[in-house]
């Protein structure tokens, strides 16, 4: 585990006791200045433990979410062979209706070319349905992750006693012993290596 440190945090951050007061009642007593800026109201210095977590290493290299993905693509493929047939019939029957527009009267012309497009309307909805299906399975199997992730991190967070993570996309600098991702992401693999997708449309 690495080690962490208790970071000072000032006018930086803005943090006014007043507008926080969970993490003033987490200050050391004040005395002196800073029992007088207190009671005026004004910043006074805050330790706070803190760490940081890259979510989107997590997103990428976490044993569940590769698996998941795997599962996806291959259900994407099979759509996708499914759908082609659809796309395959249709420019067979638009090159037919090619062929026939001068041999048929401008009314059996138009009943066939009414028919046609309502296929490719058909087939439209079919690849968004799909699509739909697709995403729903994804995202039942991503919020399994999200909720080892989630129990992970407070764990994390108890155990060392941390008032604060933050993303490490939104800081601009932080020393690599504040970093927690590659336990929580161990404890993940551990915990959850695989997910089983939903069959999509089932």
């Amino acid at each position: 585990m690495s080690q962490f440190y208790r970071i000072t945090l000032t006018a930086l951050l803005g943090l006014w006791t007043l507008t926080l007061p969970a993490l003033a009642q987490q200050a050391q007593p004040a005395k002196g200045e800073d029992e007088k800026k207190l009671q005026k109201g004004q910043i006074v210095e805050v330790q706070i433990p803190i760490a940081v977590i890259d979510v989107q290493k997590i997103l990428i290299d976490a044993l569940a979410v590769k698996n998941i993905r795997q599962q996806i693509t291959k259900y994407g493929t099979s759509f996708e062979e499914e759908i082609e047939k659809d796309r395959k019939e249709i420019r067979t029957a638009n090159q037919e209706l090619a062929r026939q527009r001068t041999i048929l009267s401008p009314e059996a012309f138009a009943e066939k070319r009414r028919k046609f497009e309502q296929r490719v309307v058909e087939v439209q909805r079919l690849v968004q349905q799909r699509r739909r299906e697709l995403d729903k399975s994804r995202n039942e199997a991503m919020m399994v992750v999200n909720k080892s992730y989630t129990e992970i991190v407070w764990k994390i967070a108890n155990e060392l006693n941390l008032a604060v993570i933050l993303r490490k996309s939104q800081t601009a600098y932080a020393i690599p012993t504040l970093d927690i991702t590659k336990e929580v992401l161990t404890r993940l693999d551990k915990k959850l290596p695989t997910v089983k997708v939903s069959n999509p449309g089932k």
